[in-house]
């Protein structure tokens, strides 16, 4: 059986070389969620002073793993006044080298 994680960042980079403006765009979007859902082990939540948010990446990282700090990661230009991405190059696999630490 193929690794779940390859597969996806395989078809996410296929998706991004396809229509990268398309697929910066929807990894940028962030939508309110409650305190339930920002309270979930692994789900990634931003929060933005009292308001949490909740992306398609952060989504995807614990549908994936069972690990707080995900194991995909979007890489590319940074807007630094917003945090958005310009544009992705490319999605990688975090799970290379990296030790998760769950408090």
């Amino acid at each position: 059986m193929r690794d779940a994680v390859a597969h996806a960042i395989t078809v996410i980079n296929e998706a991004l070389e396809r229509d990268p403006e398309a697929i910066s765009c929807l990894i940028n979007l962030r939508v309110d969620c409650n305190d339930r859902l920002a309270a979930h082990q692994t789900i990634q939540v931003a929060d933005y002073g009292s308001i949490h948010k909740v992306g398609v990446l952060g989504l995807l990282n614990a549908a994936l793993a069972d690990s707080p700090s995900g194991v995909i990661e979007a890489k590319g230009k940074v807007n630094t006044d917003t945090g958005f991405f310009v544009r992705i190059s490319q999605f990688v696999d975090l799970r290379t080298g990296k030790l998760d630490e769950l408090a």
